[in-house]
């Protein structure tokens, strides 16, 4: 079972259901199709919102059967996967939901609920200063992987290029161009021999047809 989330003409859903399910002989492929209610559309954890203006917003979607039961913080688990649940349930809310005041009431949601769960309020306040220490740090990350250059070392002019390129708060590292490797031109290690190597499968193929000696 799949989601598939398509947009097509007004009128010609059967058409194209019909269409599709016709394509595999065996029929053990079919689709069915959902089509929107009051503005709004389920898929997958979301739900697409029509807004007033034409345009979608996304919230979090629960099954009218969904009775917002987690794991209950009293039962005999360790504190890692008790934190977990709190740490997944913001995440979603933070990852799907598009609107800030209903990723707001997502989260007062959050917490009433794993409240009743037994869930006491540090839980949260410690997730939710690992999830801006994770933010941070992949944030600074992608800024050193974006901005950071190196360059050869040449003795001032590379001096001057790094004053000049800081400037501008852009890491610089310099790394020496001419080393013995580079003079010498030559792996340092002795290769080994192939009929010295052992513990390893060797392939022989054969020069008279197309079988290959393993």
């Amino acid at each position: 079972m799949d989601d598939i989330l398509e947009v097509v003409r007004r009128g010609s859903v059967d058409k194209l259901t019909e269409f599709l399910n016709i394509l595999d002989d065996s029929g053990s492929i079919k689709f069915t199709y959902e089509v929107q209610q009051d503005g709004k559309l389920p898929f997958l954890d979301l739900v697409l919102v029509r807004t007033d203006n034409g345009g979608l917003k996304f919230l979090v979607y629960r099954k009218p059967t969904h009775t917002d039961q987690y794991l209950n913080f009293s039962s005999h688990h360790s504190i890692v996967h008790k934190l977990s649940v709190v740490r997944t349930l913001m995440e979603r809310s933070q990852c799907l939901v598009s609107d800030a005041v209903d990723r707001e009431r997502e989260n007062v949601h959050i917490e009433d609920t794993l409240h009743i769960c037994g869930y006491p309020k540090w839980t949260f306040d410690k997730v939710r200063n690992q999830m801006e220490q994770k933010s941070q740090k992949k944030q600074k990350k992608q800024d050193q992987s974006r901005s950071s250059v190196v360059i050869p070392y040449v003795e001032r002019t590379s001096e001057a290029v790094t004053r000049i390129v800081r400037k501008h708060n852009v890491p610089c590292a310099m790394k020496p161009y001419k080393t013995l490797r580079n003079i010498l031109s030559v792996d340092p290690k002795d290769k080994e021999e192939i009929e010295q190597t052992s513990e390893c499968v060797h392939k022989v193929p054969c020069t008279n047809c197309d079988k290959t000696c393993r």
